[in-house]
């Protein structure tokens, strides 16, 4: 004869408890927009601006064939237009991950994102 467990008032306390530790710690894990990320861009490796994903706005920075027309949008940065032959950084589209840099090779000017802590993860040479 097989004998039934039977689950104290304890046992019940600490099923709820250890599924509350469960759901707090996987909460951050879905907030992966970190706040204080910042698009920096780089024309023949200076420094020429520092762009809040935050706002949403239209820049242009000068590159080596002519201007260089960068798009904030949603926490996102692109390139939406600029002088090179086959415009591939303008293809790329929206980033907003530091391990996915723009670059525009034959205008020397390169887009990375970084987070609010003031560390590139990501840096290009």
């Amino acid at each position: 004869m097989k004998k039934q467990l039977q689950m104290t008032k304890a046992d019940r306390i600490l099923i709820v408890f250890l599924l509350v530790v469960s759901v707090a710690l996987i909460l951050p894990l879905f907030s992966q927009q970190e706040s204080g990320q910042y698009a920096i861009v780089k024309v023949r490796n200076e420094e020429k601006m520092r762009l809040p994903l935050s706002q949403d706005g239209e820049y242009t920075v000068e590159g080596t064939l002519g201007d260089v027309h960068i798009s904030v949008k949603d926490g996102k940065a692109a390139v939406t237009q600029e002088n090179s032959p086959h415009h591939y950084c303008s293809k790329q589209g929206y980033v907003n991950s530091p391990n996915v840099p723009i670059v525009c090779l034959p205008n020397e000017t390169v887009v990375t994102i970084e987070g609010g802590s003031g560390v590139e993860d990501t840096v290009i040479q």
